[in-house]
């Protein structure tokens, strides 16, 4: 009989070591699949990821107000715009001799530019704002300032003649004319006078 307790008490600490082992070989388990980087889990979290970030990149959200408009209007501010000085001529008559406020259409000497035609087309490039209107209105041509230069060299009295170009090319054309510096003046029997002289400014669109 003790040897009968004996056995039945040494079956049921091996029985209780099973199941002890069995448990701890479960909490391993679980402890590893938490731990490692590599395990499913952490490889769906990974791939999810950059799938987001293509989607987005690749079907950027084009939802919003005047989205359209603003990419055609950036197109149509980006145009080439270029700018061209013609030969400067007189108007009226040719003879020499001065009008009744003392200027003279022809002289000598004419009035010159300093640095000459090269600078001059230079500094109309430099100073030219194509204005936004005109590139919007795809406006485009010849604009004749009119201009005086004084006994001194000073450019006065500029303003548009003959046809006049719409969208604020005439305007702009006669800004820059207005505000070019100090010229050589002309001159009749050596001495400095009073010139009247057209400048053709053309404006063109490209593109």
């Amino acid at each position: 009989m003790k040897n009968r307790k004996s056995l039945w008490v040494h079956a049921l600490v091996i029985t209780g070591s099973v199941i002890f082992l069995s448990a701890c070989h479960g909490n391993r388990d679980y402890t590893s699949n938490s731990a490692n980087p590599s395990e499913p889990a952490g490889d769906t979290t990974m791939k999810t990821t950059p799938s987001n970030t293509d989607t987005t990149m690749k079907n950027p959200s084009t939802k919003g107000t005047g989205g359209s408009s603003t990419t055609s209007k950036k197109n149509v501010t980006n145009k080439k715009t270029r700018v061209t000085v013609g030969t400067m001529t007189s108007k009226g008559t040719m003879s020499m001799k001065p009008d009744k406020n003392g200027v003279y259409e022809m002289t000598e000497v004419k009035p010159a530019y300093p640095g000459g035609h090269s600078a001059l087309e230079s500094y109309i490039n430099d100073h030219v704002e194509y204005p936004q209107d005109a590139i919007d209105n795809n406006s485009q041509g010849t604009v004749d300032v009119q201009f005086i230069v004084d006994q001194n060299g000073k450019v006065t009295d500029a303003k548009a003649i003959g046809k006049q170009l719409q969208n604020g090319l005439a305007d702009e054309a006669v800004r820059v004319v207005s505000n070019m510096p100090n010229w050589t003046p002309g001159k009749v029997k050596g001495k400095n006078v009073k010139t009247r002289m057209v400048l053709p400014i053309t404006f063109k669109t490209e593109g």
